[in-house]
């Protein structure tokens, strides 16, 4: 599990979901698609925030960034106590 103080210290930005939240660091990123491609529910470039971890389910925010080949996604799971 990552830790947010590190995630946020190393440059990525916090995009707050209820049971799962989605981190970003834009200088990672290699533009290759996968979260538009896999998850535009999420992930849309067109809108503002363009990451809403709310908009899909949990588990599949979950896999898609677990699958990000630069590694600019990562994310923190909430308890759900």
């Amino acid at each position: 599990m990552e830790d947010e103080k590190v995630l946020l210290q190393a440059g990525y930005k916090k995009y707050n979901g209820l049971e799962v939240d989605v981190y970003f660091h834009p200088g990672k990123c290699t533009h290759a698609a996968n979260c538009l491609k896999y998850l535009p529910s999420t992930f849309n470039m067109s809108r503002k925030p363009w990451i809403l971890p709310d908009a899909a389910l949990r588990e599949d925010v979950k896999r898609v960034v677990a699958n990000c080949p630069s590694e600019a996604l990562a994310f923190i799971e909430k308890s759900l106590t």
